[in-house]
């Protein structure tokens, strides 16, 4: 099981387990891009210990979310890997402290703020869908080559396990995607991009790349589903996915599994008229 089961708390208790966050050795055991986000758990060291540092900082920057027997939150305890060896020290304070806001630091240091369009923008050119740029490239933002009026919400390339047992353990079996800049999707026309790919990390290759357009309701949740065949079932996820919360009004949301149990597989979920290199923008 992945949470709560006794006999791993116990046995870790048991073996003395010292969780020394963020070190190489800790590194390597997590997983790197992490399958559990935006679910309401913090898997990052400080939380369930699940995943790498920096891969579940939607759920690991909220105070509200579950930590487990970890350390807990502590005010953007969540690394930011966006600017490589730079970090800012005002996250989670309800200012954007990168260029657009306050300006006090770089691009992709303050994601938790300058991704919440109610947050105080200062004298900076305010809130813009992916202006803060989350385990991305600084200072990068969203392509602006769709139609006016379209959605600006995304999903870049995440890579799914071909291991079921990790659908076992997720509400419904299934995973939600991660979201750029948002808990959710906006309702709209989409393309979905799916491929196949080795599962060796975030920087995996992904060949046999297909794609198919659908359109996403306000208030509802969908299940994409890939087997052998590909992304080949997309469809609303009813009651199966009732343990989940729903998704912010007038929005929809986007839930994965992978039936291939020979390959890993990969999605991106680009508006309609997106350019297919922005799934490359992020990796998860």
């Amino acid at each position: 099981m992945r949470r709560s089961d006794p006999f791993l708390f116990a046995l870790a208790g048991a073996l003395g387990v010292l969780i020394h966050a963020g070190t190489p050795a800790e590194a390597q055991t997590l997983h790197n891009p992490c399958p559990y986000t935006n679910d309401g758990d913090c898997d990052e060291p400080n939380g369930l210990n699940l995943c790498a540092w920096g891969t579940d900082t939607a759920d690991c920057s909220n105070p509200n979310s579950n930590f487990g027997g970890g350390t807990g939150y502590g005010g953007g305890a969540s690394p930011n890997t966006a600017a490589a060896g730079a970090s800012c020290p005002w996250t989670n304070d309800g200012d954007c402290d990168e260029p657009n806001g306050l300006g006090l630091c770089a691009w992709g240091t303050d994601t938790a703020d300058c991704s919440n369009p109610n947050s105080n923008y200062g004298s900076g050119s305010g809130y813009r869908p992916g202006s803060s740029v989350p385990g991305g490239h600084a200072g990068a933002t969203v392509p602006q080559t769709q139609a006016p009026g379209s959605p600006s919400t995304f999903s870049a390339w995440t890579r799914i396990t071909n291991d079921q047992r990790q659908f076992s353990a997720q509400p419904g079996g299934v995973m939600p995607l991660q979201v750029w800049n948002a808990m959710s999707f906006e309702p709209g026309a989409y393309v979905i991009y799916h491929g196949i790919t080795d599962g060796s990390g975030s920087q995996s290759p992904i060949w046999n790349i297909q794609s198919h357009q659908v359109t996403l309701s306000p208030d509802t949740r969908y299940v994409a589903r890939a087997s052998s065949m590909g992304f080949e079932s997309f469809q609303s996820g009813g009651g199966s996915l009732i343990m989940y919360r729903e998704p912010e009004r007038g929005r929809a949301m986007i839930y994965v599994r992978n039936d291939d149990i020979a390959n890993w597989r990969a999605i991106c979920v680009l508006p309609v008229g997106m350019p297919q290199s922005t799934c490359d923008m992020v990796r998860y």
